[in-house]
């Protein structure tokens, strides 16, 4: 048995989730900022460059939910990912959870998206296990702001070895599948990493790594 670790956009599903609820909510009767969807473009240039300020990115993609109650935003989530999730899951990546399962690994999907999407988003999976950046809540509201450790970088590491402590797994026998050079740290510390449709980045370190590269499109 080892732990198998998922990135989740752009990996398990086709796209960027956190990118594609922004565009829901500015579809939706939420009050949002004229160039919401303009500004969120910007954050995800900058993620694909390895410059993302992740706390300001959290902050002003969560703006428009700030004023409603959890319970509320749980309800909007559900139907996103009744909506649009089930569109963007990738066929073969539920041939890959599959796969894993029936091996006896242990599935955790690990996401730089804020896990209040990873963790439903997880479930609808049908994986068991989710990190992602975990976001304040004060007064059963959303606040914005980060919380522990993000799951972004080298805080994917942490919180990666955080979690097999905790349940008592070591990390010697480890997957871990992601498309993104902001991945490399986690990747770096598998004892089997995979590129899954990798960006140019990760796709020359890979190759000159000798890594797995794989497609699920």
């Amino acid at each position: 048995m080892a732990l198998a670790f998922f990135d989740l956009d752009n990996t398990l599903v086709a796209g960027d989730t956190a990118q594609a609820f922004s565009e829901y909510i500015a579809a939706s009767q939420l009050p949002t900022p004229i160039d919401f969807l303009a500004v969120n473009h910007v954050y995800m240039n900058e993620y694909d460059a390895g410059t993302l300020d992740l706390a300001g990115y959290m902050r002003y993609t969560l703006s428009p939910l700030l004023t409603l109650k959890a319970a509320q935003v749980n309800d909007i989530i559900t139907n996103f990912i009744n909506d649009i999730i089930f569109t963007m899951v990738l066929p073969k990546a539920h041939a890959l959870l599959k796969k894993h399962k029936d091996n006896g690994d242990e599935l955790i999907i690990i996401s730089a998206t804020g896990s209040h999407l990873v963790s439903p988003i997880a479930k609808y999976l049908g994986v068991q296990h989710a990190l992602g950046v975990d976001v304040e809540v004060k007064n059963g509201h959303l606040t914005g702001e980060i919380t522990g450790t993000p799951t972004f970088r080298e805080g994917k590491v942490i919180r990666a070895e955080q979690w097999a402590k905790e349940h008592g797994f070591p990390m010697d026998e480890t997957y871990f599948y992601s498309d993104s050079h902001n991945d490399l740290p986690l990747l770096e510390k598998a004892h089997y990493p995979v590129a899954v449709d990798p960006d140019p980045i990760l796709e020359k370190v890979a190759q000159e790594n000798g890594w797995p590269i794989i497609s699920l499109r």
